[in-house]
């Protein structure tokens, strides 16, 4: 597991579900000391402020809505100016190659925030033994979303309109009218050369845009506890024709209902 300590922090909550790990380190300064044993992966990402890691073979400066990502990485340590850091500790998703060290996440901020407000708002939530969401359920979107970083982290290395096409779904998700002709267009590709491309990196257009629109749907759920926004305007702004079909979709990757996820996340006064 990932050995998280600090100095200085001015609250330090952790949860567990399952074999996920989330910590929240709100903090006026002091120093971390980051560490990721064999066969885990860990992702600190920055909500506030800014960090700086040393003891690698490079520094790195994370700043808000970007990430660290370690694997069977040894300590390094983290200088906290006034930040808040939420670090997801998980193993390495089956069938995954994390290459070993320490290195800034190259989700994109749009990705990267998603994941780390998410994470955020569960380890705060009131009570986790009384939430509505069971606790496989909320280990499940975790690792979910850490399997959705990994496979935009592939694509970097990828053919350039994959990557082109990846930044599209991501940015235009919400757009109801997104489908894999239009994206295609947009790369200069057919949908078959480019569907060959995904299919190499054991995904498809349809899931990429789907994940896409669930990973945005259980964020705004979960930071929407007191219901402000309907179901049904949450799906239409991320791209759902409606709360039913986004209920189907959620339902057919073993995530909990669109009102559980809401009721199940209750963040502290």
């Amino acid at each position: 597991m990932t050995d998280v300590s600090a100095r200085s922090a001015t609250q330090v909550v952790e949860r567990t579900f399952g074999e996920v790990q989330v910590r929240s380190i709100k903090a006026t300064g002091g120093v971390l000391s980051l560490a990721a044993a064999e066969g885990v992966l860990s992702v600190h990402g920055v909500r506030r402020g800014r960090v700086a890691v040393r003891g690698g073979s490079a520094p790195f400066e994370v700043t808000q809505n970007r990430a660290l990502l370690m694997s069977d990485c040894t300590a390094m340590a983290a200088v906290l100016r006034p930040s808040e850091l939420i670090s997801i500790t998980v193993a390495v998703p089956a069938g995954e190659e994390v290459a070993a060290g320490a290195r800034l996440a190259k989700g994109g901020e749009t990705l990267l925030s998603g994941v780390i407000a998410f994470a955020a708002e569960v380890v705060s939530a009131v009570d986790r033994e009384a939430t509505a969401v069971p606790h496989p359920h909320i280990e499940l979107l975790i690792r979910d979303m850490v399997a959705r970083l990994l496979t935009v982290e592939a694509v970097q290395e990828a053919p350039s309109p994959m990557r082109r096409a990846l930044s599209m779904i991501l940015r235009s998700h919400g757009d109801p009218q997104l489908s894999s002709r239009r994206i295609a267009e947009a790369v200069n590709l057919s949908v078959r050369q480019l569907e060959r491309q995904f299919h190499s990196h054991g995904t498809t257009i349809a899931r990429e845009v789907r994940s896409a629109r669930l990973d945005a749907a259980v964020r705004l759920l979960s930071e929407d506890p007191a219901g402000t926004f309907s179901i049904d305007e949450i799906a239409h702004r991320v791209g759902f024709s409606g709360g039913s079909p986004l209920a189907r979709a959620m339902l057919r990757e073993g995530l909990p209902a669109p009102s559980a996820v809401r009721t199940g996340v209750r963040l502290a006064s």
